[in-house]
């Protein structure tokens, strides 16, 4: 979207690129992915949430703290604390 933006910024006349507006106000939430670490300074880290997608057949419960060691084991803590914790509590001002 933001290459689409720059050859049309004047006609859009939107002040921010798409992908500011998402950092701004957009999330995506994560189950379980082996791409997830890539894809963080794609998304930015403040704007990833965990969810276990429990009570659906597919969730990772009863071993959600294997799925999250194993995703995201190699993260630093900071990182790992936002993913789980700190970003939802935020969205939700909590």
């Amino acid at each position: 979207l933001d290459t689409e933006y720059e050859d049309r910024a004047r006609q859009l006349g939107f002040k921010l690129k798409p992908s500011d507006y998402f950092r701004r106000q957009g999330y995506v939430t994560y189950q379980q992915d082996q791409y997830l670490e890539p894809i963080i300074p794609l998304i930015g880290e403040d704007n990833i949430i965990w969810g276990a997608d429990y009570p659906h057949p597919d969730c990772v419960w009863p071993d959600s703290r294997g799925h999250l060691n194993k995703h995201l084991g190699q993260l630093p803590e900071r990182v790992r604390r936002k993913i789980t914790c700190d970003n939802v509590a935020a969205l939700y001002n909590i």
